[in-house]
């Protein structure tokens, strides 16, 4: 089962307490918020690039749909999806989910 998000999760600290000197604790302060920073900036590129590669994905489906005369999408994926993101993250999942759908389908012409 996926682990639920826990909203209010207490931030873990940036480094170990009882530090020798305040300028000890300082530096491997900064140094902690820098690896802190790295690694969100790490996590944002890996889910645009598997935002992209589901919406490749997602078209994909939906022109093999069109090909077979089905409609593009089903109505039941996507409230599955809306719903599973909604009992995930509350309701900025709802919108995240939302705003992937529509990132999903093709460009208006």
């Amino acid at each position: 089962m996926p682990e639920p998000v826990l909203h209010g999760d207490p931030p873990r600290p940036s480094a170990p307490l009882g530090e020798s000197t305040p300028e000890g604790a300082a530096e491997r302060s900064a140094l902690a918020e820098l690896a802190d920073l790295a690694e969100l900036e790490e996590l944002d590129e890996q889910i645009v690039s598997q935002l992209l590669r589901r919406t490749r994905c997602a078209r994909a489906h939906q022109l093999s749909r069109r090909a077979a005369s089905l409609p593009a999408s089903t109505l039941g994926q996507e409230n599955a999806m809306l719903r599973q993101y909604t009992s995930r993250l509350g309701q900025p999942g709802a919108e995240i989910a939302l705003a992937i759908l529509a990132l999903s389908r093709p460009p208006a012409r």
